[in-house]
């Protein structure tokens, strides 16, 4: 009898912790990864996007949402996510820079901020540098998040867009842009390479798209110059200097007269660069989709040095968004 009581108590006790382990297996459920990225104007730029995903499909659930923080895009895609399974959701947004009221937007979106630190953006997906807001619009745009407010003030109704957070039940992780991490030095190096010749009388201009704000211009143009900062060292290893390395930014969407400024400045600079030296130009661009052929157009009649080439296509930005992901888990 004793035998026969000491094997109930043990099944029971093992049972017991099945139970347990398997209720324990299932709460920790999945690992999503959510891709923010602006969206191109042509496929192809989606898809150079996607394709840099695939490899981390093997570890995680992975949902590209495009469009410049789209609150439709990224709703949609975490609710994929969540259907799915996944209880913790890391977001990389594939951006050139952290200083953007993009990021910011994101940030409010996934109840990262208490406030929007801007006017709200609304954006079409599929244009990645069309965006609208109190102060910038653009035809090509609509409103994606907003419901009515009447006020009976005066008997006036008065409409109030107003963005809303998104709904989740996950765990979310935000990871930071691209900004300066030594991944981007090591791939504009490489373009850089593909058309030098005599280092010692190139200078190289890295172009960048840029903000409308001047704070956050500035911004830009200092992580540009940390990057810029790199490439001197990694150049510097291999016994010699470029003549000069410069960065700046175009700033498309920005007012006429700043627009104006940043085009002259530009083409001013590789015109003087170009008189005694060559001139090599390489955007810091996520990946093509247009505004790169915008940067041509902008130097029409000048000398340089051209690939066009972007970050996308290159394996190094499937280990970014891989190293994102592993250090918001351990954090």
């Amino acid at each position: 009898m004793k035998k026969i009581k000491f094997i109930v108590i043990l099944t029971t006790f093992l049972v017991s912790n099945l139970s347990f382990s398997s209720t324990t297996f299932s709460f920790s459920g999945k690992t999503g990864v959510l891709i923010l990225a602006h969206g191109g104007n042509h496929s192809s730029w989606d898809d150079t996007v996607k394709n840099a995903t695939k490899e981390l499909e093997k570890e995680y659930l992975v949902e590209v949402a495009f469009g410049m923080a789209n609150p439709v895009t990224m709703q949609e895609a975490i609710n994929k996510l969540e259907k799915q399974g996944a209880t913790k959701i890391v977001v990389v947004p594939l951006f050139i820079s952290s200083y953007s009221p993009i990021i910011r937007q994101n940030e409010y979106l996934l109840g990262l901020r208490e406030k929007l630190a801007d006017p709200p953006m609304m954006m079409h997906h599929g244009n990645g540098h069309n965006m609208k807001n109190d102060n910038h619009s653009n035809h090509d745009v609509h409103p994606v998040s907003e419901h009515k407010t009447v006020s009976n003030h005066h008997n006036n109704k008065k409409e109030k867009k107003e963005l809303k957070q998104l709904q989740f039940t996950a765990k979310i992780y935000l990871t930071k842009p691209l900004d300066s991490h030594p991944v981007v030095a090591n791939i504009i190096y490489e373009r850089i390479l593909e058309l030098s010749k005599n280092p010692l009388q190139e200078t190289v201009l890295i172009v960048a798209h840029g903000p409308n704000d001047e704070d956050d211009n500035r911004l830009w143009v200092k992580t540009i110059d940390e990057i810029t900062d790199q490439i001197r060292v990694l150049q510097r290893k291999k016994g010699n200097n470029f003549k000069q390395i410069f960065g700046l930014t175009v700033r498309d969407d920005a007012n006429k007269d700043i627009y104006e400024q940043a085009k002259e400045h530009l083409r001013s600079l590789v015109y003087q660069s170009g008189k005694d030296g060559d001139v090599i130009v390489i955007p810091l661009l996520l990946a093509q989709g247009g505004v790169e052929d915008r940067l041509v157009k902008r130097l029409e009649g000048l000398d340089y040095k051209w690939s066009g080439k972007t970050l996308l296509p290159h394996p190094d930005i499937t280990k970014f968004i891989q190293q994102s992901v592993k250090e918001a888990l351990i954090n």
